[in-house]
């Protein structure tokens, strides 16, 4: 049987968290106000790209693009074009940036514009230090300004949620984040199935049409009185041109037949009524009639201001009118969004074939000791999860994918029956804990009293042992071990209430003056001992057929670029699935730096770790022995491949002695190559036209040492 094909199963592409959500972006933004902060920038600057070629979005409109001179400006200008209405509007940004215009973030979800979307490219807030690496601090931030926020784990999922994003923002008159990981995610190069221009021109809606009021509060504030209600208004302006008798016969008329009036658009019903019109009003009714909303429609993104003739919005609210609005915002439009994101999520999944939920779980049912994540790592844990799958470990994964409103009633039900659960924090703020240790308690409250106190919530008759796992502040590592590590505290049941995954404390060692102090600082802070977990090694995650690739380069080299290409080459010729990411830090042009490839016949799922072992390594740096080990973590029989203009016989002569030996014994296949010399030849044939361009290698000479 042929399985089902569905309307929009996406357009094949290898790329980056950001490019993924920038192609949304300009295909449905009217426009985008954002001032540029690592790791978002890329999503401004790609936007603008295509914005900057003509680009047109899904209904034909031309978009803008503007940054001004700070981020607070930038959210501030970004809540006055929404404002107007009748266009989906967005600002990317990250970490303090969404400190600078928190104000403005405030302000955002207070005016209730509907179609914003602010894309935040997660990133740690700096404190002792400067960072730029992922974190989620940004987006604990952005909870108490009341956005809704959704959380992607990869590419595909940053770019499925920002057009989910904004769909849930027009429905719910609600702002809407949509984050991802930063450089995890924002520059983590993967296959995509970019959503098609159709889709998203199908799914969204133009900005400037109408809907029924999805909610009762939205009717009553926003609603339209109707086409009927308009009709009679301008009967009582005229009253004066009708005889009684024909205004007796035309109401009576608008009575009986209000339901069909509403939803006649195109003006069908209007020559029934003729006859009881005057002749020169004739054409004023018709305007009347076909120009009048249907009652209780809103545009799918109003307009609070009227550029065409400015008022004021948010006047000063003192004592009681303060309260009642926030009252009114949550009992009325809060507590719709959970609903409206399941709808959302429902439709898209439908046209596409992509299944999304406010959470996701992953051999969740039978599990005893679980992990509640939030963005990348959710991918990581699914890997882990399926190597203790097959030891036979009753483990599981709940990802959060709406973060605010919390979804607390799917994840009690997730959490039901599991002796322990390790929530993962990529922030010190712990926020994600807070959400699911309020969500057990509401549960538990349910199973122990007469009245169930929370409806909405499953009863639970005992809580799980809670643990938080500190982890990936500032970009540090986060490899398999440690959450298999994590997995096993559970297990024993001596998972301590925090601990810090990658982290040490304490290191074994035979200086008699270290073992004093660390005697010292055991015995002043005898917490710390328990935060640490003892790890194995690393189990291979990947099929046999897998290999992972290591660049050693330098600042202005081009090794980004030059990675990029390669992952999108080596996926289409070999047919494998790609994962690649430049290792990021703040080094200048001059400074080493990495990049990584993972080619695999399966999905690839570790993210955050950095590759310790690798099939191959390639070193554009000809000096990269001076100040680093490009050996280390090369499997027994790989190869490594270092850019040189030198002879076979010097490279060897100049290398130190330790590498030459660790070549020997693992069997490394070691070719030098001057690329350099490929490069020329190979631009010389392109502009001479000489057909002979594949004797450019043979030329250069790759020649095995």
């Amino acid at each position: 049987m042929k399985a089902k094909q569905e309307k929009y199963p996406g357009i094949p592409a290898v790329i980056n968290g950001n490019g993924a959500v920038a192609h949304v972006m300009g295909y449905v933004c009217g426009g985008v106000i954002g001032f540029p902060i690592t790791p978002s920038t890329e999503i401004a600057e790609l936007y603008e790209a295509f914005r900057a070629e003509g680009g047109i979005n899904v209904w034909g409109k031309h978009p803008f693009f503007f940054e001004p001179e700070g981020e607070h400006s930038a959210q501030s200008g970004a809540l006055g074009a929404q404002l107007t209405g009748g266009q989906y509007i967005s600002n990317a940004t990250s970490s303090q940036g969404v400190l600078y215009g928190l104000e403005s973030h405030y302000v955002t979800v207070g005016k209730k514009v509907g179609g914003f979307v602010l894309q935040v490219a997660a990133r740690v807030v700096s404190k002792h230090s400067l960072n730029v690496m992922a974190g989620h601090d940004d987006v604990y931030a952005l909870l108490s300004s009341g956005y809704t926020i959704l959380f992607g784990a990869n590419p595909q999922e940053a770019a499925d949620l920002a057009a989910i994003a904004y769909r849930i923002s027009a429905l719910s008159l609600i702002p809407v984040t949509n984050a991802m990981d930063g450089f995890s995610t924002s520059h983590m190069m993967s296959e995509v199935l970019l959503p098609e221009p159709e889709l998203l021109r199908e799914y969204l809606g133009d900005p400037q049409s109408r809907i029924k009021a999805p909610t009762v509060a939205q009717e009553v504030l926003f609603g339209a009185k109707g086409r009927v209600y308009q009709l009679n208004q301008y009967l009582l302006r005229h009253e004066a041109d009708f005889t009684p008798a024909n205004m007796t016969e035309l109401t009576e008329f608008l009575v009986h037949h209000a339901n069909d009036i509403e939803t006649d658009q195109t003006g069908e019903l209007v020559a029934a009524t003729q006859g009881w019109i005057p002749e020169e009003l004739h054409g004023q009714w018709k305007r009347q009639w076909v120009n009048a909303f249907e009652k209780g429609t809103r545009q799918l993104v109003p307009a609070f201001v009227d550029i065409n003739n400015p008022g004021l919005t948010g006047a000063v609210q003192n004592q009681p009118d303060f309260q009642a609005g926030a009252a009114d915002h949550r009992t009325h439009f809060v507590s719709e969004v959970p609903g409206l994101v399941r709808q959302a999520m429902t439709e898209y999944s439908a046209l596409t074939g992509r299944h999304y939920d406010p959470v996701h779980t992953y051999q969740c049912d039978d599990a005893d000791y679980v992990m509640v994540g939030l963005g990348s790592v959710c991918d990581d844990v699914e890997a882990v999860v399926d190597h203790l799958r097959m030891q036979g470990k009753k483990v599981g994964l709940i990802a959060i994918k709406l973060l605010q409103p919390f979804p607390e009633a799917e994840v009690i039900a997730a959490l039901a029956g599991k002796q322990a659960v390790t929530v993962l924090e990529r922030s010190e703020q712990t926020a994600l804990t807070s959400l699911v240790t309020q969500a057990l308690f509401k549960a538990r409250e349910n199973g122990e009293a007469a009245t169930i106190r929370h409806p909405e919530i499953p009863s639970i008759n005992a809580l799980p042992r809670l643990t938080t796992a500190i982890f990936g502040l500032g970009g540090h590592d986060l490899q398999p071990r440690h959450l298999i590590a994590a997995f096993a505290a559970m297990e024993t049941g001596k998972n301590a209430p925090l601990i810090y995954l990658g982290s040490q404390f304490f290191a074994q060692t035979d200086n008699p003056r270290l073992t004093e102090l660390q005697q010292r600082m055991r015995q002043a802070y005898p917490e710390t001992e328990s935060m640490a977990l003892t790890t194995g090694m690393n189990p291979r995650l990947l099929p046999e057929s897998a290999f992972r690739i290591r660049f050693h380069s330098v600042g202005g080299y081009g090794t980004i670029a030059t990675g990029k290409l390669l992952t999108d080459i080596l996926a289409g010729v070999l047919g494998m699935h790609s994962k690649s990411a430049p290792k990021y830090g703040s080094e200048k042009s001059g400074a080493p730096t990495n990049f990584y490839i993972t080619l695999s016949p399966d999905p690839i799922k570790i993210t955050n770790a950095e590759l310790e072992e690798v099939e191959v390594v390639i070193s554009p740096d000809h000096k990269s022995f001076v100040h680093t080990n490009p050996l280390k973590g090369l499997v027994e029989g790989g190869t490594f491949i270092l850019q040189s203009s030198s002879t076979p016989e010097k490279v060897w002569a100049e290398l130190p002695p330790v590498f030459r030996n660790t070549i020997r014994e693992k069997k490394i296949n070691f070719f030098i190559i001057d690329a350099f010399a490929v490069a020329k030849t190979q631009c010389a044939n392109t502009r001479t036209g000489n057909p002979h361009d594949g004797d450019c290698l043979h030329r250069s000479g790759r020649r095995p040492c």
